[in-house]
C-alpha cells in the first residue's frame, strides 16, 4: 500500500512540475515514454485531472485564460475561468469539476459541470487554497 501511494505522490509531483516549469504538456501512454505537446497558452499550468470525456488543466496566470480542455490530451482549447485568481488544482468527482485558487476574495473556489463554462463559488475562508481532491463523495481543499 505504501509503495503504491509513494508512486500516486511521485507522478503528482512530476505532472506537477511538468505544467508549472513550462507551457508544454506530456501525454503519457504507458507510464514510461513521454509526448511533448504544445499547451493552449503560455501559462504556469499549475493542475490537471480527467473526467467527463475531457482533460482539464488550470493555470495560475494569465488574462481569460486560465483553464484549458482537451479531448484527447494532445489538442487543447483556451476556456476562460470564472475570475482571473491564481488556480492550483482541479479535480472531478460527482459529474463536476472543482478548482481552487491561492488568490482571489470570497472567491477562491470555482466549479463546471463540462470543463468550458465555470461559476464562482464562495471559498470558506480566504485561505491560500493548494490542492482539492474527491472521494467517498466529498471534496476536500488543503491549505
Amino acid at each position: 500500500m505504501l509503495k503504491k501511494n509513494f508512486r500516486t505522490i511521485l507522478i503528482a509531483i512530476i505532472l506537477t512540475s511538468l505544467f508549472t516549469v513550462s507551457a508544454i504538456t506530456h501525454a503519457l501512454a504507458n507510464g514510461i515514454t513521454w509526448t511533448s505537446r504544445t499547451s493552449a497558452a503560455d501559462n504556469q499550468w499549475r493542475s490537471v485531472t480527467y473526467g467527463n470525456g475531457i482533460f482539464v488543466a488550470v493555470s495560475s496566470n494569465g488574462t481569460s485564460n486560465r483553464v484549458m480542455t482537451s479531448p484527447d490530451g494532445i489538442n487543447w482549447t483556451i476556456r476562460a475561468s470564472a475570475v482571473d485568481n491564481s488556480w492550483y488544482s482541479v479535480t472531478y468527482g460527482n459529474n463536476l469539476f472543482v478548482a481552487v485558487s491561492i488568490s482571489g476574495t470570497n472567491n477562491r473556489v470555482m466549479t463546471s459541470p463540462d470543463g468550458i463554462a465555470w461559476t464562482s463559488r464562495t471559498s470558506a475562508a480566504d485561505n491560500q487554497w493548494y490542492s482539492v481532491t474527491y472521494g467517498n463523495g466529498v471534496f476536500v481543499a488543503v491549505s
